[in-house]
Formats: C-alpha cells, sequence, structure tokens
C-alpha cells in the first residue's frame, strides 16, 4: 500500500473519531428531526410515495425527496428509531473527506489532496456540518464534486458534463441556496475558450432531466407552484433589509462565515471582517504566479463569490450565514495550495505542516471533548417519553394530554417518540390527565422530573375514571394535528 493512502487512511479514522465522539448523546433531535421522521413513517408505513420533502424557509418551496429516500434503510435498521440517521451522518461525513482527498489530488497534487482532506477532517465547522442531521447535510458532499466539475471544465475538460447534469438536477433535493454557485457554471465555459461537443452537451440534458424528474413532475402536478413561488420571493418585498444595508448584512454573513470555517471555536477581530476575506482571495494572485493556479481557476471562484453575493444582496427573502456555506471550499482551496506550497518551498517544510496540521486536530478534538452542551436532545427526550408511557400505563390512563412550559420553538421533538410509543394522546383539557413538560426544567418551581435539562410534570389533578374514558374517545391528535413544513 502506497505511504499516501496509508495517511489518508489515519485521516479518514480521525473524520470519524470528530464526528462520532458522543453522537448519540449530542444527537439534536428537534422540529427537523420530527419532520424527516414523519415524512419516513409516511413513505414506509403509510407505503405513500413522495415526491417532494418538507417545505423550506421561503414560502411554496419545498425540499425535494431524496433526503428522505436516503433515510429509509437506516430507519429500518433501527426499528424506525430516528437514532439510525446517525450512521447515515457518519457515512456522508466519511464520503465528503475522502472525496477532498479524491478531487484535490486529481485537480492539484495528492500533498494537496491530504492537506485539504485533513482539514474537512478537523474543521469545526465542517464537522458541525457533517453532524448536523437535516436535509442540508449533504451541502458539502454536493459541492466538493460540483467544484471538480467547474474547474475540469475551467480547462477545457468536458467530460465532467454528465456529472454537472446530476448535480444540478439534485439542487432542489438539498437546498435552493445552491442555486448562485450555478453563475460559475457558464462562467468556466466562457474562460475555457471552448465549448463541449454536442455529444458531451446531450449528455448533460440528459442526466439533468433524469435527476431533475421528480421536480418537473411536482412542478406539473401542482400548476409550478415552487417556480413561481421562487420568482415572487425574489422580487416581490419583504420586512427585512434591503439595499446597502442587505449587502452589508450579506458581507458580514460571509465575514463570520470564513472566520468560523478557519478558527472556530475562537474567534479574532481582525479575521472576522470583510478585509480579511478580500486578503485571502486577492492572496490567490502569488498562487498564480508561483503556477499552481491558474489565472483563470481565480476568476472562476471571483465569479462564484460575486454571484452568491449578488442573488442574496437582491433578494428579498431572509437569509441565514448556512447560505453561504457553498463558498467554503474556495478559501478550503487558496489555504490547502498555500500549506502545499510552504511544504515545497523551505526547508523541513513537510515536517512544519505535519506539525501545524497536527496542532488544528488537536485544538479542535480537544474542543470538541469538553464543549459543554445543552442537555435536552434525544436522549433526554426518549427518556422523557418512555417514562410518560411507563407512568400512564401503571395509572391506566387509555389517554392522555401534553402541555409545554416552554418558550415558542422549544416545544419540539415529541411528536414522533410519542409516536412510536403509540401513546394516544388528545388536546389537553380538565377532561384528561395532562403531563406537563418543562424546557429548560428551571422554568417550574414545582417539584419535577428530570431529564438533562428537560422537567416532567406528572397530572396533579386527575377527573374521574368515567370522565377519562370518554373524553378518549376522540381520535389520536398526535396523528392527526398538522406539522410546520409538512405536507401530505
Amino acid at each position: 500500500m502506497k505511504r499516501h493512502h496509508l495517511i489518508l487512511i489515519f485521516i479518514l479514522v480521525i473524520s470519524l473519531f470528530f464526528r462520532s465522539y458522543q453522537a448519540v448523546e449530542r444527537f439534536e433531535f428537534a422540529h427537523d428531526g420530527d419532520l424527516y421522521s414523519w415524512i419516513v413513517k409516511d413513505m414506509v408505513v403509510n407505503h405513500h410515495p413522495r415526491l417532494i420533502g418538507q417545505l423550506t424557509s421561503a414560502p411554496g418551496i419545498f425540499l425535494g425527496g431524496l433526503f428522505y429516500y436516503l433515510l429509509i434503510p437506516f430507519f429500518l435498521l433501527s426499528h424506525m428509531d430516528p437514532i439510525g440517521v446517525i450512521l447515515f451522518s457518519l457515512i456522508i461525513g466519511s464520503t465528503t473527506t475522502i472525496s477532498y482527498y479524491f478531487v484535490f489530488s486529481k485537480l492539484f497534487k495528492v500533498e494537496v489532496g491530504l492537506i485539504a482532506a485533513s482539514l474537512y477532517a478537523v474543521l469545526l465547522t465542517t464537522v458541525g456540518s457533517d453532524r448536523w442531521i437535516v436535509p442540508t447535510i449533504t451541502t458539502n458532499l454536493w459541492v466538493i464534486w460540483y467544484f471538480y466539475t467547474i474547474l475540469q471544465m475551467t480547462r477545457g475538460n468536458y467530460q465532467v458534463l454528465p456529472l454537472l447534469g446530476i448535480l444540478i438536477g439534485l439542487v432542489w433535493h438539498i437546498h435552493i441556496a445552491l442555486i448562485p454557485a450555478l453563475i460559475a457554471f457558464p462562467s468556466a465555459i466562457i474562460l475555457s475558450k471552448k465549448l463541449p461537443s454536442s455529444k458531451q452537451t446531450i449528455q448533460f440534458l440528459i442526466y439533468f432531466f433524469i435527476t431533475s424528474l421528480p421536480f418537473f413532475l411536482s412542478e406539473a402536478k401542482h400548476g409550478f407552484q415552487q417556480t413561481r413561488a421562487l420568482i415572487t420571493n425574489f422580487i416581490t418585498p419583504t420586512v427585512g433589509p434591503t439595499g446597502y444595508y442587505k449587502f452589508t448584512l450579506v458581507l458580514n454573513m460571509i465575514s463570520k462565515k470564513i472566520n468560523s470555517l478557519l478558527f472556530a471555536p475562537q474567534s479574532f477581530k481582525l479575521t472576522d471582517s470583510v478585509f480579511f476575506v478580500l486578503l485571502i482571495l486577492l492572496s490567490a494572485t502569488f498562487l498564480i504566479y508561483k503556477k499552481i493556479l491558474l489565472k483563470k481557476e481565480l476568476i472562476v471562484f471571483l465569479v462564484w463569490i460575486l454571484g452568491v453575493i449578488s442573488f442574496f444582496g437582491f433578494s428579498h427573502s431572509q437569509i441565514s450565514e448556512y447560505y453561504f456555506s457553498n463558498i467554503e471550499i474556495i478559501f478550503l482551496t487558496i489555504i490547502s495550495l498555500y500549506l502545499y506550497l510552504f511544504m515545497k518551498s523551505i526547508k523541513h517544510g513537510e515536517t512544519i505542516v505535519l506539525i501545524l496540521l497536527a496542532l488544528i486536530a488537536v485544538k479542535n478534538g480537544y474542543y470538541l471533548m469538553n464543549q459543554d452542551f445543552y442537555h435536552k436532545g434525544y436522549l433526554e427526550k426518549k427518556a422523557l417519553v418512555d417514562y410518560i408511557k411507563e407512568d400512564s400505563k401503571l395509572k391506566k390512563y387509555p389517554c392522555i394530554g401534553i402541555n409545554y412550559i416552554t418558550v415558542p420553538g422549544e416545544n419540539v421533538g415529541f411528536r414522533y417518540l410519542f409516536y412510536l410509543k403509540k401513546i394516544h394522546l388528545i388536546h389537553p383539557s380538565s377532561q384528561i390527565p395532562v403531563y406537563n413538560i418543562v424546557i429548560p426544567d428551571e422554568l417550574s418551581k414545582e417539584e419535577t422530573k428530570k431529564f438533562g435539562h428537560i422537567g416532567i410534570i406528572p397530572p396533579t389533578s386527575v377527573p374521574t375514571k368515567e370522565g377519562i374514558e370518554k373524553s378518549c374517545q376522540s381520535p389520536n391528535t398526535n396523528l392527526s394535528d398538522s406539522l410546520f413544513g409538512y405536507v401530505d
């Protein structure tokens, strides 16, 4: 086995450690978890094939169904318990780490591939993205292969067009925030100074059409609802920042994103600025001088970034920092190439770079292992639901009500777990036993049983057995109540 393959295996082990350390204990199960669990349950239990997934934050726009289909095997392995999705996240994280090695090795040098994979394996921002199990979890995997196709096309290698067709078709399934990154596609063609052959163009269109077929079918079925909603969201003014302030907000978010990517959990005033971002981009001209990066490749990087800035700067939709994840790879590219240049340019450069990467891994590993986190995730919620199930069974309650004592948005992540335990819920009233869930437990001065930072107050006033049985003839509202973002 070659030396670089052994190094890659070691990097992969480190990557798995960062993504698996206390994965169950820190597994957040909130609204998104409830949503994807209900959708998978709908497909598996109700045998309902779906073209769409959940509603996005953009009104009228839904995610594609691929993410939920990918989760099905892992739900089946865990007997429909959502804990199985942790294995899915580990596979995605490992695949993305290997992809970084492969792509950077093919585009540049094997050493660059090892450096880039090392950084991706241990940077806390990328680790957090892979541990955050939501429909956007495949964003980094999509981005690394999109990056590969764009640079290959910039160099005039159009054999990647079928892969690009697949990737563009997958945007709907991952996140529409990837759309502005597509500006790099025509830019790469222009910069290559050549056109793809007719055969390559046809292959691109075929693969794009096949991957996009669920979207086309969904749009045809619903009168192109999402296409119209996307246009409306872009041109219709909404409450929020606009104009110059909106662009300032976008630039600040990008600055924070890159600062977090490179230095999290630390943050420095000097690096948390637009000027630091510009400095990294402008410094890439030195890489061109050293013939490590091509001028047209830097141009396509800049077009990519400017396309993202322009799209969200002019858009009237609300934005979030994770919308800018697709440009992180550009900065990782520049940093990786500089580390490679340093390694090759000075005496003992390889040893110094190795020590630097090891220090980053140790620093971030120390933070990961000692990170203080709030215990109100999957394990606590599951234990609480188990307690309610056993307590209500012991007291022979045919149904119960659940009341939440918490701030808006925290009363999530319980419904699917109640479904798994086959607990009959109806809306709280004086005619049924009501359990009060307190998040955090400090909000209640009453004596509560605690599961991490979640408290439970058992029913204090129980009506007559006859009254309960009469009220419990109502249908299970846990199965019939609407769930935000879920559509049948």
